[in-house]
């Protein structure tokens, strides 16, 4: 059986970057065991796909995120966030820092001086 691997690449590619799905959803999708696609994404140079946005929006809503940026615009503190969403301070300082590879409160200085 020959196998195409562009056809293997792009597959990989598009469900990773675009789809954000992990080696092991990958591996059931072509009945391959999960150390096999995770041979071929790096093999590919494709980077393992970031599940923090899907997995944020999966557990509070699909505008999660939306909303998220949209009071950040808006000047919320990190406790008025964490209040809208049901968590802690600390989890909306860890989730400013993710979604926007930076420290909430040098964001807020910077927003201070301008």
């Amino acid at each position: 059986m020959k196998i195409d691997k562009l056809l293997i690449e792009q597959f990989i590619r598009e469900k990773v970057e675009v789809d954000t799905f992990t080696d092991a959803q990958i591996a059931r999708l072509l009945s391959v065991g999960t150390s096999t696609v995770s041979h071929w994404r790096n093999k590919f140079s494709i980077k393992p796909a970031d599940k923090f946005r899907r997995k944020f929006k999966e557990k509070y809503g699909g505008d999660a995120l939306e909303c998220f940026d949209m009071m950040i615009k808006n000047r919320a503190t990190l406790q008025e966030i964490a209040s809208y969403f049901g968590f802690s301070r600390e989890y909306a300082r860890q989730v400013y820092n993710k979604l926007y590879d930076g420290s909430y409160s040098e964001h807020q200085r910077q927003r201070r001086y301008r």
